[in-house]
């Protein structure tokens, strides 16, 4: 574990502000000894973790695009519900973006997206990027979909300010009605509208999020939203549930 770690912590590294790092900025960024890590970088080039550049700098290895790739062709929430997010962009007559996304660690992360050819407007949840576990419409409705303990025991670990039986009882609502709705929480001027998608079997905690500027959300456009939003999230479990049927079946 100690060495799976020491990867990490290196990786961890890698961003779009800083993409190559040489073995020297790495031992003084992780105040590490150069000479450990050689032997970690070497382990990582042999894997496909790293990869050489020029002027002795590394760089994220192609390993992660071949498991992309795998991701894309065996996760169930990936196989049951990217498919539905084109049509579901189709059905709604606004710019607009959908995304999938789940529970990752003690955050949540987008895993599958698509965006109407007149959205405009940048989001944050962008594939691959975790994000905070108690904001935005995404993110509660995938939070709503967990038991009680552990969702009080996730707040008060990552946002000890709040309440967490108030916010759990928000939390619960959403739950109660299918549906999540925020303002501005995580991008200004956005709304983000979520339906929890859980599956107990395949252990999956996750959200169907669609997200419209707020200039073009009403009262008329609002209940269309919730009603394809809703009727897509129960095909996404149905087709989940087939998959979780599957593989006890073996």
């Amino acid at each position: 574990m100690v060495g799976i770690m020491r990867y990490m912590r290196i990786l961890a590294l890698f961003d779009q502000r800083n993409s190559t790092w040489t073995v020297t900025e790495i031992s003084k960024e992780l105040d590490t000894s150069a000479s450990t890590l050689y032997r970690l970088i070497r382990e990582m080039l042999a894997a496909g973790l790293l990869e050489s550049t020029v002027e002795s700098r590394y760089r994220l290895g192609p390993v992660f695009i071949e498991y992309y790739r795998r991701i894309k062709l065996t996760d169930p929430l990936v196989l049951s519900g990217s498919e539905f997010l084109r049509p579901l962009l189709a059905q709604i007559a606004l710019p607009c973006t959908t995304t999938l996304a789940r529970l990752y660690g003690k955050t949540v992360m987008c895993v599958a997206e698509e965006r109407a050819f007149n959205a405009t407007f940048e989001t944050s949840y962008e594939l691959g990027r975790p994000m905070p576990i108690l904001r935005g419409a995404t993110s509660k409705a995938v939070l709503s979909t967990l038991p009680k303990r552990q969702i009080i025991s996730l707040i008060s670990q990552e946002e000890p300010t709040v309440d967490a039986e108030a916010a759990y009882a928000d939390l619960a609502n959403i739950r109660k009605l299918a549906i999540s709705e925020t303002h501005g929480e995580v991008d200004a001027g956005l709304v983000g509208i979520a339906a929890p998608l859980r599956s107990a079997d395949l252990g999956i905690n996750a959200s169907l999020t669609v997200i419209v500027e707020s200039s073009n959300l009403n009262e008329t456009t609002r209940p269309q939203i919730y009603s394809v939003l809703s009727s897509t999230a129960r095909i996404i479990e149905s087709f989940m549930l087939e998959q979780s049927i599957h593989v006890k079946s073996k």
